[in-house]
């Protein structure tokens, strides 16, 4: 299913007992759709930040900053790419194996990473504002979030939306074991196997 977001926003609604749907059309003038826009991004990106999401997962080759390092266990300064939510892993492109880093924001506020190699790649949580691309288990888990922002000025009941709020950190759990299980493959075991020839 391809996810937009006026489904996420009828999601929502749907967890806080409301049925009346908003319409693509009324986006603009629905006053529950007006509310939930105004709690949408920060959501959509805290959900995306609070877990290392396979989907929004990428990698990309840092610049070095012209910005000098204020600590002198980290003496490379790189600039963050703009899409990053959360930094999640530095490589060393030239050993190919992680390495520490650190996150400070430069003299401009700009998150920057902080390193001890010349040659890095980040692994990180990219910002994803195309709908079409979440997944199923990230849509409901950011429905649940964002119903439970909305939650008390669309009910006027701290009560449904602190239950949307366990409900999420339910969701997210789920969605952590489901993700776990995509990259858990193992290697079969051939030693298992006889030639009966």
């Amino acid at each position: 299913m391809a996810y937009s977001k006026v489904s996420i926003f009828n999601m929502a609604l749907n967890h806080l007992s409301i049925t009346a749907p908003i319409s693509t059309n009324s986006m603009d003038k629905d006053a529950r759709a007006i509310v939930l826009n105004n709690f949408y991004e920060t959501a959509r990106d805290e959900v995306l930040k609070a877990f290392d999401w396979g989907f929004a997962n990428t990698y990309r080759d840092l610049t070095l900053s012209t910005e000098s390092s204020p600590n002198p266990e980290y003496p490379y300064v790189y600039d963050c790419p703009n899409d990053c939510i959360a930094t999640r892993a530095l490589i060393d492109t030239v050993k190919s194996d992680e390495r520490k880093f650190e996150v400070f924001a430069n003299t401009l506020g700009e998150k920057s990473i902080l390193a001890q190699i010349e040659c890095a790649r980040l692994r990180y949580t990219r910002r994803i504002e195309k709908e079409v691309l979440y997944e199923p288990e990230f849509a409901i888990t950011l429905s649940y979030y964002l119903a439970a922002l909305a939650g008390e000025t669309l009910t006027g009941q701290q009560k449904k939306a602190d239950s949307c709020m366990q409900k999420y950190e339910w969701k997210l759990s789920k969605a952590k074991q489901l993700n776990a299980q995509e990259g858990a493959a193992e290697d079969e075991d051939n030693s298992q196997y006889y030639d009966v020839r």
